[in-house]
């Protein structure tokens, strides 16, 4: 501890003990309260214009405790790291005043805690400005390994871009650090390159409770890693349309390796969507509203992606966008897109999208009890679940299971919804797709359209780790009681 100690005084880092000492003691005690900020177990009050994460629906409490029936691996969504040295970003320069450029303050007290090997940076109340360069150099991180950037109050503690950004505001990059309670304001401001609010890399990192507000191009955007914790956070996109593409969370590879266990729970994202990729991940919780492009929340398909389980989220309102795949045309918005195998889709809403509800495109997954209505919106020919097909990927929806779906159309004039099928089986390479116990008799034009034989049957063998996974949604308390029978009623055959 003694050379640790000489050490950074060496160096000129700042030393938290000596600067105890040396302070009076009403700030020591300002100091100590904001350490006790990481280990706060209530997120901080919220106000002001947008709302508190806890506004994410809890449509499924035990969608994440569910997770060790279905993978094996329980959930654990803290740091592992335990902070060390605590400065204030005060200390380095920084002034909040809305006014003065406070990048280089951030960068220095950062890289301070960096050098001695980790520990807290704390952020008083204030308004930051940020150059657009971002605190730190193009590909350098900001945060590093064992650092914890953390904020007196989310909502009372922003970092504002000053002009169009040339670089991540924030680069996180190593393991165990953490950023909390936070709020990103990004202008408005679209980069001509596919630059994000605050940009996360490494292993057994955690971003939560932070807000990015009209947000530019990407508000978060992870690069493979694994064991990694994207929870609780508030994403709005303000500005109209979706050229180029955009969205709230982009989960993706560094230099072609993606992620592993990889955790997106209880974010709300407005005006954009969730895209994921990775091996083993979990989506669950999100609200996605007003999506513009692709799908409310995207799922990428193998190699780079498989055994997924997305549960207990909600996407509504997509409204038709800009669309890559398409070639860049205009292109309605589903609720969920997902095409990784093996995947186990429960306990989702999606409703009043211009596209369908949920296409599903991944080989041997699991679908049951999710909710699929009024989507379509103005448009003919959507359905609530599409079984999926693409050649040119050699992806399909084949040997995946349907069970205690519901899909409906209301009917409404004021909805415009034009929900015409519950379940629609796309030509072309489908095989052997069950569907057991769904209720599709309530749309526009009829049930069900279907190029295959495979609709409401019942007979053909499951795979052992299929039935594995039924058996336990068979036992989870917040599937619906029909989603349950039909699951139930499922294993009995």
């Amino acid at each position: 501890m003694k050379r640790a100690a000489n050490t950074r005084r060496k160096n000129g880092v700042f030393n938290f003990v000596e600067w105890l000492t040396a302070r009076s003691v009403r700030l020591s005690l300002f100091v100590l309260s904001m350490m006790s900020v990481l280990f706060a177990v209530q997120a901080p009050a919220l106000g002001g214009d947008f709302p508190s994460s806890a506004a994410a629906p809890t449509t499924t409490k035990s969608a994440v405790d569910n997770t060790p029936k279905t993978n094996g691996k329980a959930e654990d969504t803290s740091a592992s790291s335990s902070p060390g040295e605590a400065i204030n970003v005060k200390t380095y320069g920084a002034v909040g005043d809305g006014a003065t450029d406070d990048s280089a303050a951030f960068s220095a007290a950062l890289k301070a805690l960096g050098d001695a090997g980790g520990g807290v940076c704390v952020v008083p109340k204030g308004t930051y400005n940020i150059s657009a360069t971002g605190i730190t150099a193009p590909y350098k991180a900001a945060v590093s390994s064992g650092v914890h950037l953390v904020g007196e109050n989310r909502d009372a503690c922003v970092l504002r871009v000053s002009a169009m950004p040339r670089n991540h505001l924030l680069q996180c990059d190593g393991d165990n650090w953490s950023v909390e309670n936070l709020t990103f304001d990004m202008q408005d401001y679209t980069p001509s390159v596919g630059l994000a609010a605050i940009a996360c890399k490494g292993n057994n990192w955690r971003l939560s409770n932070c807000a990015v507000l009209r947000s530019g191009r990407w508000g978060i955007a992870a690069f493979g890693g694994s064991n990694w914790l994207i929870e609780k956070n508030y994403i709005i996109r303000t500005v109209p349309g979706a050229t180029p593409p955009r969205g709230g969370i982009l989960v993706t590879a560094q230099q072609g390796i993606w992620s592993k266990h990889g955790r997106v729970i209880g974010n709300v994202c407005n005006g954009v969507g969730i895209t994921f990729s990775g091996d083993h991940g979990l989506v669950a919780r999100n609200r996605v509203t007003r999506s513009g492009s692709g799908s409310g929340i995207f799922v990428q398909g193998a190699p780079s992606t498989h055994a997924v389980t997305v549960t207990g989220n909600i996407c509504s309102d997509g409204s038709s966008g800009y669309d890559a795949a398409q070639g860049g045309r205009w292109w309605s918005v589903n609720g969920f897109e997902i095409w990784a195998p093996d995947s186990l889709i429960y306990n989702n809403v999606a409703h009043d999208n211009d596209g369908g509800g949920f296409a599903v495109g991944g080989q041997n997954s699991i679908v049951v009890g999710n909710k699929s209505y009024n989507n379509g919106r103005g448009r003919a020919g959507y359905a609530g679940f599409v079984a999926r097909v693409n050649p040119a990927r050699g992806a399909s929806a084949s040997h995946s299971i349907f069970v205690g779906n519901i899909a409906y159309d209301t009917r409404y004039p004021s909805h415009n919804a034009t929900q015409d099928f519950g379940y629609v089986e796309q030509a072309g390479g489908i095989t052997d797709v069950k569907n057991v116990g769904n209720d599709y008799a309530r749309n526009r034009v009829r049930p069900i359209k279907s190029q295959s034989r495979n609709v409401d049957t019942t007979q053909g063998q499951i795979s052992p780790e299929m039935k594995t996974k039924l058996k336990a949604l068979a036992d989870d308390a917040d599937l619906p009681d029909n989603a349950q029978r039909a699951v139930r009623a499922c294993l009995a055959r």
